[in-house]
This record gives structure tokens, C-alpha cells and sequence, in this order.
């Protein structure tokens, strides 16, 4: 039988992999996007791109909230209100890309460069020490 200190370091090594995982889809859409943007491949792949950066980036958010509420870290609070500001700027960009508007892929990309790549790199380092620790 595991004691808790084994199986928190199981359950805190499957986060990190899936976290890991999913940080790698997020930025690989993210340069898939962007490269549909400044290569000019049309509205229809840019708003493809767009949106499966959307998804896969609210669906990570969906995971790495089930992990903060298995293992409960301090600032758990806090990281949650840091997703629900960044989905409500991607649910705006989302109805930009409906209505076939081109600033709604920049908004994106401006988004990306200037908080969701910080959130990524920064914010979930943080908290994947914390949930180590």
C-alpha cells in the first residue's frame, strides 16, 4: 500500500507530465497560428489555427485546475481568477474570429505575447513547484 508522501509523489509527477505536454500543444498551435497570420494562408486556416489554440489553451486551463484542486496549493485562489481574466479575453477573441474579423487573430497573438506566454512560463512554473513542494 502507497503511504500519502509515494502516492503525492506519483499524482505531482503525472501533473507535471501533463502539464509539460500541454504547454508544448499550447506553443506549437501558438506558432501555427501565427504563422498562418504572417504567411497570409487565408481567413479560413487562420481562424482554424485560432481556435484550436482557444481550445487546447481552456482545456489545459480545465486540467491544471482539476490538479490545483487534487493537491489544494496556496495560491490556488489566485491562479484560478489569472484563468477566468484570460478566458474571458479568449471567449472576445473567440466572437472576433465568428464574425470573421482578422483582429480577432491579433488580438490572440497579442494576448499570447503578452500574458498567456508569461502565464505558461512564469505563473505554472510557480505552481507546478508548489504542488512539488
Amino acid at each position: 500500500m502507497l503511504d500519502d508522501v509515494a502516492f503525492s509523489n506519483i499524482h505531482t509527477v503525472k501533473v507535471r507530465y501533463i502539464l509539460d505536454r500541454e504547454h508544448i500543444q499550447i506553443k506549437r498551435k501558438h506558432e501555427r497560428a501565427r504563422s498562418a497570420i504572417i504567411e497570409g494562408g487565408g481567413m479560413n486556416r487562420i481562424i482554424a489555427c485560432s481556435k484550436e489554440l482557444i481550445a487546447t489553451t481552456l482545456a489545459h486551463f480545465k486540467s491544471e485546475e482539476s490538479a490545483m484542486d487534487a493537491c489544494n496549493p496556496r495560491n490556488i485562489t489566485t491562479h484560478k481568477r489569472l484563468h477566468a481574466d484570460l478566458i474571458e479575453s479568449l471567449k472576445d477573441i473567440s466572437n472576433d474570429l465568428e464574425q470573421r474579423r482578422i483582429i480577432g487573430a491579433m488580438a490572440l497573438m497579442k494576448l499570447f505575447d503578452e500574458r498567456l506566454t508569461n502565464h505558461l512560463e512564469v505563473e505554472d512554473a510557480d505552481l507546478e513547484r508548489e504542488l512539488r513542494s
